[in-house]
């Protein structure tokens, strides 16, 4: 049962994962020394050949701090170059000291060597400076759209009886089908403008799919997490180090009905390593479901839910970033068979990429995971001497490709395929949606 609740949220998910794709740096490492390439541009300040080349790979680095000080020198020995400031104005973006960004970038701004595309990319940090410099932050996305999967309810193919000798209900075997959905996500950050960096955080997560033949799929998803974020001061303030404690709000529709509420709680860490970013969190979270006619045994699977999970960001090259995350889940479930203990690793790799002649930026976001559910006992309605175990293996390709200001096609393929050593526990899904996608 369980597994077949992951399968029908599973697009879901995924859609959410791959709307959030962002603006990527790179990262290859920067030692703060002289270069051969830095030597000869200070013998020969005046080549601009060196500056620009000089200029593209420090814009690679790092090591903030150490870039700012060279492009700095650049400055000076070629102050009427637009490429130089922007790329002041981008690390010192990076840094968080928005007000020196937005210098540098009004002053790429005026100069008259600056291309169509670059004039574009400042006047978005720009925005993007005065929606940080506000106290109060929103940022999100709403999309509708279609889909089209060969197996919404990740039901198994169709099979006479089962080991327990009862017969499958031939309305859960696996059809395809198509459907309408609509989802949202929105941030809210409060700033308390304290030298800790204290704010407070909100997220909200928002799914509804409508199947145009199996109404049993029809499912509806909210989800809130809230909670104040407390900066910790350190000797090194580049580590953002900080830490969360939030509430959990969730609640989900199945065939058009209440089928699980929760309530719970996590605490989260953040910290940088340079480049990269850590977001350990525990998560334990109430859950409770409701028996419906095409559910009638939902409310076995209610218990509490325990999640330990590491999420993991950096970027790896231009415009490639990494977004990784690896944990374990635990329930103790009302009823035993339908407890379970899972492993899960997942990859998004976001690419912001430009066409020739062309400066607005699509996203290519390919993904992959691998989860490893053991269950707590064997489900005596399917197979009493069998204990499920079950390896699910998925892949996805997300795409948004912009038609007006900020609004994109998003489109997303996901494949899955899950193995068991019970044979009604193994099925195969392939899941394509697409629609109209407004950021902000």
């Amino acid at each position: 049962m369980r597994s077949r609740v992951a399968g029908i949220l599973a697009p879901a998910v995924l859609l959410v994962f791959c709307s959030a794709a962002a603006f990527a740096q790179t990262t290859p490492g920067f030692s703060g020394a002289l270069d051969p390439l830095f030597q000869r541009l200070l013998t020969r300040p005046s080549d601009l050949g060196n500056t620009l080349q000089y200029g593209a790979d420090v814009a690679q680095t790092s090591d903030v701090e150490s870039a700012i000080s060279t492009y700095e020198q650049l400055l000076f020995y070629n102050p009427g170059l637009s490429r130089t400031r922007f790329e002041l104005g981008v690390l010192y973006f990076r840094l968080g000291s928005y007000d020196m960004a937005r210098g540098y970038f009004e002053t790429a701004l005026k100069m008259r060597d600056i291309s169509p595309e670059l004039r574009q990319k400042a006047q978005d940090y720009v925005a993007a400076i005065d929606r940080k410099l506000q106290p109060d932050q929103f940022t999100g996305f709403v999309q509708s759209g279609l889909g089209y999967q060969t197996n919404p309810g990740a039901g198994p193919g169709q099979q006479g009886a089962l080991a327990s000798g009862r017969f499958f209900d031939p309305r859960f075997f696996a059809h395809p089908d198509g459907n309408w959905f609509g989802a949202f996500g929105l941030n809210y950050v409060h700033d308390f403008e304290d030298q800790n960096s204290d704010t407070f955080e909100a997220s909200f997560i928002g799914y509804d799919a409508q199947q145009f033949a199996l109404h049993q799929f029809d499912i509806g998803l909210l989800e809130m997490r809230a909670g104040p974020r407390f900066g910790i001061p350190t000797d090194n303030p580049a580590a953002g180090l900080s830490i969360k404690p939030y509430l959990v709000a969730t609640g989900g529709l199945l065939a058009d009905v209440p089928y699980y509420d929760g309530l719970g709680g996590g605490l989260t860490l953040h910290a940088n390593a340079g480049d990269v970013a850590f977001d350990p969190y525990v998560e334990v979270v109430q859950q409770s479901y409701r028996n419906s006619s095409f559910y009638p045994l939902a409310s076995g699977l209610s218990g509490t839910l325990s999640t330990y999970a590491l999420r993991v960001s950096a970027p790896l090259a231009a415009g490639l970033s990494l977004q990784a995350r690896a944990g374990f889940a635990h329930t103790d479930a009302a009823s035993s068979f339908d407890g379970y203990g899972s492993y899960a690793a997942d990859v998004w790799l976001p690419w912001n990429f430009s066409l020739p002649g062309d400066s607005r930026i699509w996203t290519l976001t390919p993904t992959a995971g691998v989860s490893y559910w053991l269950y707590a006992a064997p489900d005596p309605t399917i197979d009493p001497l069998v204990t499920p175990r079950t390896t699910e293996w998925r892949v996805g390709l997300g795409l948004d490709i912009p038609i007006w200001q900020q609004v994109v096609l998003g489109l997303l393929v996901q494949y899955r395929d899950d193995v068991s050593n019970v044979s009604t526990f193994s099925m195969h899904d392939l899941a394509v949606s697409g629609g109209p996608m407004l950021k902000f």
